[in-house]
C-alpha cells in the first residue's frame, strides 16, 4: 500500500469519452438519420422526466379546480361563452377582411396571404436557465411539431421550437439571451432585429436612425423577413429610448407582450408563413423577374429628355404622310 494513492481517472478513458462526444457531435452535424432517431428517443426519455417531475403541480391545479365552488365555475364558463362569442364576430369581420386583402394583393400582382394553421399545446415543464430560457410541451413528431416553428399565445409571440422529440418538444423564449428576431417598429417603416437579454422580459435593439422618430409605446411586430414567423404577430413594445446624439442613432429597450412568465398553453404554427412561393414554371419565373425593369423601362420612357430651349427650332419638313383610299387630301385655305 503506497503512503500516497492516486484517484484521479484513467487519461486513456478520458480520451476515449472526449473522441466519443465528438464524433456523436459530428454526426449529428452531418444530419445521420439513426444519430436523429437516438436524439429523438432520448429527448423522449427527458420529456417523461420532466412530465413526472412536473405532475404533482399539475395535480395540485386539478384539485382546486375541482374544490372550487358550483357558482365560481358557473361565472366562468358564462365568461368563457361571452369571449368566445365576441371572438367568433370579430373572426366573422376579420375573414371579410382577409378577402379584401388579398383581392388588393392581387391587384397589385402580389401573393394572397393564408391563415397558418394552430395546434394547441400544454406546458409540461420550465428551464429558466438565462442563456436558453425554454419549457417543454405535450405536443411532438407525432403531432406534427418541428423544429424552428413559431409558437404564439393569445397575446403575441412567445418563442420557437428548439428541438422536439416523438411526445414533446423545447420551447425557447425570445426574451433568451443570443436570440434574435427579424420586427418592424410600428409605423415608422423600420424594420431591425431585436435580440434577448440577460433580464427577464426584456428585448433591445441598437442602431436606429433618428428620422424613424421611434417613441415608448410603439409596438413592434414580425416583418416576415426571417422566413419563420409570419408577418403582422406582435412581439413587444418599446419601454425606453435612449439616444446617441454624437452618432444619430437610438437604442431602445422593449417588453414581450407575451406574459412568459405565466403561460400554461400556447399554440404551435404547423404551416410555413405567408412568404411568397417560387413560381411553377420558367415562364413564370421569366415574366416575375421581368416585370419591375418593364415597369422601369415604361417610367423612363415617359419622363424622355427634351431639347433645351437655347437651341435653334428644327426646320426639317414633316413625313409626308400617305391619304387612305376613300379620303381627299387637305386643301389650303
Amino acid at each position: 500500500m503506497t503512503l500516497f494513492e492516486s484517484h484521479r481517472p484513467g487519461i486513456t478513458k478520458l480520451l476515449v469519452l472526449v473522441l466519443l462526444s465528438v464524433f456523436l457531435m459530428a454526426l449529428d452535424r452531418a444530419g445521420s438519420s439513426w444519430v436523429k432517431q437516438l436524439n429523438s428517443g432520448i429527448g423522449s426519455l427527458t420529456d417523461g422526466i420532466a412530465r413526472i417531475v412536473h405532475a404533482p403541480a399539475v395535480w395540485g391545479a386539478n384539485l382546486s379546480l375541482f374544490l372550487e365552488s358550483k357558482t365560481e365555475q358557473v361565472k366562468r364558463i358564462r365568461a368563457l361563452e361571452e369571449e368566445n362569442l365576441l371572438l367568433k364576430g370579430q373572426m366573422q369581420q376579420f375573414f371579410d377582411l382577409q378577402k379584401q386583402l388579398n383581392e388588393l394583393r392581387k391587384l397589385l400582382h402580389g401573393q394572397s396571404t393564408e391563415v397558418p394553421n394552430v395546434l394547441l399545446a400544454r406546458l409540461i415543464a420550465v428551464n429558466d436557465n438565462p442563456e436558453q430560457r425554454t419549457f417543454t410541451i405535450n405536443r411532438g413528431i407525432r403531432d406534427g411539431v418541428k423544429p424552428g416553428q413559431p409558437v404564439i399565445d393569445g397575446q403575441g409571440i412567445v418563442g420557437q421550437i428548439l428541438r422536439s422529440s416523438l411526445t414533446g418538444a423545447v420551447v425557447l423564449k425570445i426574451d433568451s439571451r443570443h436570440y434574435a428576431l427579424s420586427v418592424a417598429i410600428g409605423d415608422t417603416g423600420f424594420v431591425g432585429i431585436v435580440k434577448g437579454t440577460d433580464t427577464r422580459d426584456t428585448l433591445t435593439m441598437s442602431r436606429i436612425p433618428e428620422r424613424f422618430n421611434v417613441k415608448v409605446g410603439d409596438l413592434l411586430t414580425t416583418s416576415g423577413l426571417d422566413g419563420v414567423f409570419p408577418q403582422g404577430y406582435p412581439v413587444a413594445r418599446v419601454t425606453q429610448v435612449q439616444d446617441e446624439r454624437s452618432q444619430a442613432f437610438v437604442n431602445i429597450t422593449a417588453r414581450p407582450v407575451a406574459d412568459l412568465d405565466r403561460i400554461s398553453q400556447v399554440l404551435v404554427l404547423t404551416d410555413p408563413p405567408d412568404a411568397p412561393p417560387p413560381p411553377d414554371s420558367k415562364a413564370e419565373q421569366a415574366s416575375v423577374v421581368s416585370l419591375p425593369s418593364q415597369r422601369l423601362i415604361e417610367s423612363t420612357q415617359d419622363i424622355a429628355p427634351r431639347a433645351p430651349d437655347f437651341l435653334a427650332p428644327s426646320f426639317s419638313a414633316p413625313p409626308a404622310t400617305q391619304s387612305q383610299p376613300g379620303q381627299e387630301k387637305p386643301h389650303a385655305q
